[in-house]
């Protein structure tokens, strides 16, 4: 390592990525700041960096504008969901290290790979790198770096910045998750600049798509909900315009323009083995979490995938942030019959638990969530995280 300093270099350059870490107040602060940090050594032509859903590992959003080029994003998305290639996010997870390099992968022999074939060497790139950025309550997202002719190897140097920032980023990364979550319930996207208050919330939509992934039927509220899922390529802008600046300009938008999220749900569905429907989400910018349901069309007609957009309901809020607290699921549990204001006995019988052990994972919860109480539980879990008025009634027996 002695290029960039040996080991105090590295030590420097993921002190300085975990520094624009914790001072990102949204996604494309987060990607940008830590790519700044990290180029001295992990220089890319082009790069990614997405966010995820730690349970399912779907795609959830990200940062796009240094990507691929628009026009193959929708062949990335359909080999990671539906087709499949080395170093797939699911089996990156699996495996004991958070980085994966696909040259490395496929032995030296590029061409085994389809995203290699159909999209690395036609930009005329020469490997790929990604970084899982988890910690040891999941996988939050992931650095995706393509490498060219122009720019240096992957070697040792490189690798060991890789491997440093990668837990430490997935730590802050879940707890932007909390933040974005508690700052758009008023309205805001966790304190994102750009974010203004959203009046009201539109009616879900529903998009139909070809076997290319283009839109070839939007119901009328499409083009509100995909105003708000930041589309590849674009720069920041505020919600309620275009892409040109102009009011509603997505619903013109027909090739190229959808949100990651959605390209990767619509693939998911037609992955053999699916069963034929699925769900997953994403950010908005102003409207907190949607929910994206496609199902699979097998009729007549262009259409072959149907996506709908709608606000996401409060149980997918509450699954989200009792996993960015690290909760077990036993200890999600007890904490969602918390919050439904359910007694240590009635908890008890529920989960077939005696009250002894469901008073050592409500201690756990109390740990991990940094309270002293149900009422405190309540408080951080519930009125900082989900709307007021899901919950009918919310007790408070005492611990």
């Amino acid at each position: 390592m002695t290029r960039y300093g040996g080991a105090a270099q590295v030590g420097r350059i993921r002190d300085a990525a975990v520094r624009a870490a914790a001072a990102a107040n949204g996604v494309d602060d987060f990607f940008a700041g830590v790519m700044r940090a990290v180029r001295p050594v992990l220089r890319s032509d082009v790069w990614a960096g997405i966010t995820v859903d730690p349970g399912t590992l779907m795609n959830t959003g990200g940062y796009y504008r240094q990507a691929v080029p628009v026009r193959y994003l929708p062949r990335m998305l359909d080999i990671e969901y539906r087709e499949g290639d080395v170093n797939g996010l699911p089996q990156l997870a699996r495996g004991p290290g958070p980085v994966g390099v696909l040259g490395e992968a496929v032995g030296g022999v590029r061409d085994r790979s389809p995203r290699y074939r159909d999209i690395i060497r036609p930009l005329g790139l020469t490997d790929e790198v990604r970084i899982l950025l988890r910690d040891r309550y999941g996988v939050w997202g992931a650095l995706i770096l393509g490498t060219g002719r122009d720019t240096p190897p992957y070697g040792p140097e490189a690798d060991a910045v890789a491997r440093a920032i990668a837990r430490p980023l997935g730590e802050n990364l879940r707890r932007l998750h909390l933040a974005r979550r508690a700052g758009s319930e008023n309205g805001g996207d966790g304190g994102d600049p750009a974010a203004v208050p959203a009046e009201g919330t539109p009616a879900p939509a529903l998009v139909l798509l070809d076997d290319e992934y283009a839109p070839v039927q939007l119901s009328p509220t499409a083009g509100l909900w995909l105003d708000e899922l930041p589309a590849p390529g674009e720069p920041p802008r505020p919600p309620g315009t275009g892409p040109g600046g102009g009011p509603g300009g997505w619903a013109g938008r027909t090739e190229g323009g959808l949100p990651p999220a959605l390209y990767g749900v619509a693939a998911a569905v037609r992955a053999p083995g699916s069963a034929g429907s699925l769900a997953s989400w994403a950010h908005t910018r102003t409207r907190g979490r949607v929910r994206l349901h496609a199902w699979r069309l097998d009729g007549p007609g262009p259409g072959r995938v149907a996506v709908a957009v709608e606000a996401a309901g409060p149980g997918e809020h509450i699954a989200l942030i009792t996993a960015a607290h690290g909760l077990t699921p036993r200890e999600a549990e007890i904490t969602t019959l918390v919050l439904h204001g359910h007694s240590t006995a009635e908890i008890s019988r529920l989960t077939r638990l005696s009250p002894y052990t469901v008073q050592e994972h409500l201690t756990s919860v109390f740990d991990k969530t940094g309270v002293r109480s149900r009422r405190d539980l309540v408080a951080v879990l519930f009125a900082r995280h989900v709307e007021p008025g899901v919950l009918k009634s919310v007790a408070d027996p005492g611990r």
